[in-house]
């Protein structure tokens, strides 16, 4: 993502950037290109080799201002049905994780206990199998994240503000490397906590991946790790935003080397938190 459109050297490194990232999940593979959000449940090597036999798989980047990938190693939601593989898109944004919520249902129940906060997002992440348009709702933990994310912003319209509030309750719940993309606002955020997540520039462009050596690989300069609980907010003309997010419950704040699961009283807590 940059002020620049990317190129066909661009077009190039994603690729080889997107085949580095199946190292970390070959289940799934997707993509938003600023236009649309495209995913099939196979390796990204696969993936790309099927849409070059269609049609050059870099006329899906060139000339696109942003291109964000995820690859999936799935652990709730089976990859074959599409609608559980990343990214998802919402009213807003269009966010991938990599993660796991280990109290999955466990939020679940307690977002469902709570009236206020049930569910008020749309869903526009529908795609097509066999002519049929599918619009159910994925099945995996992630997806939670995006929907308090995107209740969040329908509260509060400010996109750092929903990221903040949604993140400082979602790190309870588990670990998460994540890319949020706003639409509305043209902003993109990275987000981490107890998921490696690395970031650099090539020709004025933001690239990130989960490990270092694959933004070594594509040449990448000046590689920096996002730590636990930082969070950057990423504008066409630079950096928007850089803090970290605080562990909150009851108005109290824990820093982030507090341990969820020897926190049990937060999750007592946590309902009356929201």
């Amino acid at each position: 993502m940059g002020t620049a459109k990317l190129d066909k050297r661009d077009a190039k490194r994603l690729t080889e950037l997107a085949i580095y990232l199946q190292s970390r999940g070959d289940k799934a593979f997707g993509f938003y290109n600023g236009e649309n959000v495209i995913k099939f449940p196979s390796s990204a090597s696969d993936v790309i080799a099927m849409i070059d036999r269609i049609r050059p798989f870099s006329e899906l980047v060139t000339g696109k201002r942003m291109f964000l990938m995820h690859t999936r190693e799935p652990t709730i939601g089976d990859p074959l049905k599409n609608k559980n593989n990343h990214p998802f898109e919402l009213k807003d944004i269009v966010f991938a994780h990599n993660g796991m919520l280990y109290e999955y249902t466990l939020f679940k129940d307690i977002r469902c206990s709570v009236p206020e906060h049930e569910y008020s997002y749309e869903y526009i992440d529908t795609y097509e199998i066999l002519g049929k348009v599918e619009t159910d709702l994925p099945e995996t933990d992630s997806f939670e994240i995006g929907v308090a994310i995107q209740e969040e912003y329908n509260k509060r319209n400010d996109f750092i503000e929903a990221l903040e509030r949604a993140l400082s309750y979602l790190i309870y719940f588990g670990d998460m490397a994540l890319w949020i993309y706003s639409k509305k606002d043209d902003l993109l955020a990275l987000f981490r906590f107890e998921r490696p997540l690395y970031y650099g520039f090539k020709n004025h462009k933001l690239w990130f991946a989960s490990e270092r050596w694959m933004l070594e690989e594509i040449k990448v300069k000046k590689i920096k790790a996002l730590r636990d609980c930082e969070l950057l907010v990423y504008s066409r003309d630079g950096e928007e935003y850089n803090d970290f997010i605080e562990f909150e419950i009851k108005g109290k704040s824990l820093n982030c080397d507090c341990h969820v699961e020897e926190e049990w009283d937060i999750w007592r807590d946590w309902r009356f938190y929201l």
